[in-house]
């Protein structure tokens, strides 16, 4: 009851009034509101800006440790602040805010500052800035080439773009690589670094594969550039050889056992140790001949004269003759030293084939017999213009070309040799010419200088009667593939002769007549591609 009498008093007596009494309260004021860093250069700039808090308030206010509600690590407060903060009225504190950026990037965050200002408990800072810089873009930054078929050419583009706002150098670029190397760069048309790419633009290059062998390959590219983030790149790349091509052709040793021989010996002046040695050791050349039960004709002519040499009336012999060794000693004794010293024996040669004593005409050569010369001569050879003006004839006289071979006892290949005779030492000139027709007529040459001519002229006449070169069908071959068997064993005294895309035998492995000759072997580039 005494309530509403007390209502009832103050709204009957006008001419009395209330005042309200105001409390004292803290009032909280941050400047500036929003931090905005602007745009710095990544890397190389960094910046600061100051807020401050101030009480606007008539009492104390007090405000935790500023935080940040939102983080980005680039953006960061002063370290060490106190765990809360009293300001007094019209007091204030100021805080610094730092900006450092890494990359060309946007960073964000949140300053949130807690007080007991009633009206405003939390209040919130935004903080923006913008990173400057190039950014190296490289794409693809790994890639595998998969099984790749040895000698096949494999190409993957590396690009490498500015996906920044400021321009991007690039300042190196080196490659490390597994050996042998079979991943390399192409440049192209493009200079060697440093590139200048400005924002967006975009270059590129290209790394090829191609394997040599059947082993596991690996490549790591490294690009340095001004990048601030990412200032070394690698790309890496990786494959493996293959071999999918794969030759095999076989052969059967042939009996060559049907020969057509002609002698052709230097008879210059220098020539009559050399003479002597051969008149001394051509005997066990025809043991050979004898023991093969070949079926042969062999003359003999010299180097200034395409004439065969006659003795006891016969030009040349074949295998009904009786005593074939007296005979070829013979007609070596006889020739003599008196010949011309601008020897030529490839010319004598052509000579006597081309309308001479062994012409195609006549009895001496046979259409289906192996052809060949042989040369002995301490000089190189002299006909008029050079062996390789003689090739198409000798290539005209056999319609097959294996029936064509040259061989030759001459100074080494390709400076010559030094021969010790019982009148000591002499040089001897390389066999230029001579030795050439051995390459092209898959002959072979021995050395004149060698202390042991028996074992040589024996060789000789082992590689005469059987087929030691062995032609590839297929071109370009991978050396280190290629396999041989005889009658099926495993061999390896032989070589690969590039000029004649050919597998040679040694003369001491020959296959025998009649036995298989299998080769195998891959082949360069992608097969049939």
């Amino acid at each position: 009851m005494f309530y509403i009498l007390f209502a009832l008093f103050l709204f009957s007596c006008n001419e009395y009034s209330v005042t309200k009494v105001e409390q004292a309260e803290p009032e909280l004021v941050v400047y500036p509101s929003f931090i905005d860093f602007g745009h710095l250069h990544a890397g190389f700039e960094s910046g600061q800006v100051t807020f401050a808090v101030m009480n606007a308030g008539n009492n104390v206010l007090t405000i935790n440790k500023p935080y940040f509600d939102l983080e980005d690590p680039r953006i960061n407060l002063d370290e060490g602040l106190e765990s809360n903060y009293i300001i007094q009225p019209g007091e204030l504190i100021e805080f610094n805010v730092y900006y450092s950026p890494a990359s060309y990037e946007t960073n964000e965050a949140t300053i949130t500052l807690l007080s007991d200002d009633t009206d405003e408990t939390y209040f919130n800072i935004p903080v923006l800035g913008f990173g400057d810089a190039p950014v190296i873009t490289v794409f693809p930054d790994e890639f595998d080439y998969g099984q790749i078929s040895i000698g096949c050419d494999n190409e993957e583009r590396i690009t490498i773009r500015n996906d920044g706002n400021l321009p991007l150098t690039v300042l190196a670029l080196s490659q490390m690589v597994t050996h042998p190397a079979d991943i390399f760069m192409e440049l192209g048309s493009l200079p060697p670094p440093p590139w200048e790419l400005v924002p967006t633009q975009e270059i590129d290059f290209l790394v090829s594969y191609i394997p040599n062998d059947i082993n596991y390959d690996e490549s790591i590219i490294r690009i340095e550039s001004n990048d601030p983030d990412d200032p070394i790149v690698e790309v890496i790349q990786y494959g493996d050889g293959n071999v999918e091509h794969w030759i095999t052709q076989s052969h059967v040793q042939e009996d060559i056992s049907y020969l057509d021989v002609i002698f052709v010996i230097d008879n210059s002046g220098s020539m009559n140790l050399f003479q002597q040695e051969l008149e001394s050791q051509v005997g066990g050349f025809m043991n050979v001949f004898v023991a093969s039960g070949a079926d042969y004709h062999l003359g003999v002519i010299t180097t200034d004269e395409a004439s065969l040499i006659e003795y006891n009336g016969i030009k040349w012999i074949d295998n009904s003759y009786s005593t074939p060794v007296v005979w070829l000693q013979t007609v070596i004794d006889g020739i003599g030293i008196r010949g011309s010293g601008m020897e030529k024996g490839i010319e004598m040669v052509k000579d006597a084939l081309d309308g001479g004593d062994a012409d195609p005409r006549g009895v001496f050569l046979r259409e289906s017999a192996s052809l060949v010369i042989i040369y002995v001569s301490d000089e190189a050879d002299h006909s008029i213009g050079g062996w390789n003006s003689y090739t198409s004839f000798f290539d005209s006289i056999k319609s097959t070309p294996s029936l064509m071979k040259h061989f030759a006892v001459i100074g080494d290949y390709p400076s010559g040799c030094v021969a010790v005779t019982t009148y000591g030492s002499r040089n001897i000139a390389f066999g230029e010419g001579y030795y050439d027709m051995t390459q092209r007529y898959s002959g072979g040459w021995y050395s004149i200088c060698a202390p042991d001519w028996g074992q040589q002229i024996q060789s000789l006449a082992n590689t005469v009667t059987t087929r030691k070169t062995f032609r590839l069908d297929e071109p370009d071959p991978i050396e280190n593939t290629i396999t041989v068997t005889v009658n099926g064993q495993v061999v390896v005294e032989w070589s690969y002769d590039n000029s004649e895309n050919a597998v040679v035998f040694s003369d001491d492995s020959i296959p025998l007549a009649n036995q298989t000759i299998v080769i195998e072997y891959a082949v360069w580039g992608c097969g049939d591609e």
